[in-house]
């Protein structure tokens, strides 16, 4: 796009990218939120507190560590899923002992 018809357009493509980045911040915080470990943790941990204070019962605590113990795996296993996927090679690169030396030549 020219820089006349980018100017022109404004009214028009100016709001409309104004909003896609204000979404795409929305969503980087609210994946911000709930990959949050230590949210979890914390979470985790008041729960522990309320138990032994006698607030919940025996089964509620069990119920809760579940379910929070669960989240934290996912989370986890996300990040690993992605750590992968950054770290992995590609299949389309070659490394030397995949050139036969004779072809070289």
């Amino acid at each position: 796009m020219g820089l006349l018809s980018g100017l022109l357009l404004l009214p028009v493509t100016g709001p409309v990218y104004g909003l896609k980045f204000v979404l795409e911040q929305i969503q980087a915080q609210v994946d911000a939120q709930l990959l949050d470990e230590n949210q979890v943790i914390a979470s985790l941990m008041a729960a522990g507190l309320q138990h032994e204070m006698g607030e919940i019962s025996d089964e509620e605590y069990a119920s809760q560590e579940a379910e929070l113990l669960e989240q934290l795996n996912a989370i986890r296993a996300y990040k690993a899923s992605v750590v992968e996927a950054e770290i992995a090679p590609d299949d389309a690169e070659m490394t030397y002992s995949d050139i036969d030396e004779g072809d070289a030549t």
